[in-house]
């Protein structure tokens, strides 16, 4: 057989092996952010990463607080990385993202330094622009939460677990305004809420 016969014979087999096959994973299955289709351990660990970092972001001053979302946002969308089940999950995800990165660069204060926590450096903003930014915060987070909440129904039940995660996060922002006692009180009540799922 010449060789161009055995290329072209082959050429399908070696595709076919190499190529991806998309398979929705069960309950139990699944793993990393890295596997492909749904799994429970994935969503999971989007939403943990969600829920933890609006308790740390919570902690943070009023004018680095949404640079921080904005970096919570991006670990979220990072663990979806490469799983085109979640795709639209990452888009949402990284949609708020990005608005909080330009949101935050429009408001900058150059007055004040820039804050490092472990291999992140939040940026600061204007103390008079804070409103506006959390504003600007909590209607991407509302859209985030409007496309994950109209998913496939394939992927509702996963998709509605990250985006109740989105809402908490909401929630604590508009809150934020409440007597420090009430904002500690409702985040350890939603952080409850979401370790129950």
């Amino acid at each position: 057989m010449s060789i161009v016969k055995r290329v072209v014979v082959a050429a399908p087999l070696i595709a076919l092996i190499l190529s991806p096959v998309p398979v929705l994973a069960s309950e139990g299955s699944g793993g990393s952010g890295a596997s492909y289709g749904l799994s429970n351990s994935t969503t999971r660990s989007v939403v943990k990463i969600l829920s933890q970092g609006s308790d740390r972001c919570g902690e943070q001053p009023k004018v680095y607080r949404y640079d921080c979302y904005r970096w919570v946002y991006r670990r979220a969308a990072n663990q979806l990385l490469g799983n085109g089940a979640y795709s639209e999950a990452q888009e949402a995800l990284e949609q708020v993202e990005r608005r909080l990165e330009a949101v935050v660069a429009q408001n900058r204060d150059t007055t004040q330094p820039n804050r490092r926590r472990a291999l992140e450096t939040y940026t600061p903003v204007k103390p008079a622009s804070v409103p506006r930014v959390k504003r600007e915060a909590v209607r991407a987070m509302t859209q985030a939460e409007t496309v994950l909440l109209r998913s496939a129904p394939n992927k509702q039940e996963h998709y509605a677990r990250i985006a109740q995660a989105v809402n908490s996060n909401k929630v604590l922002l508009r809150s934020a305004l409440l007597p420090g006692g009430m904002i500690r009180f409702a985040s350890s009540f939603l952080t409850g809420i979401l370790r129950q799922i």
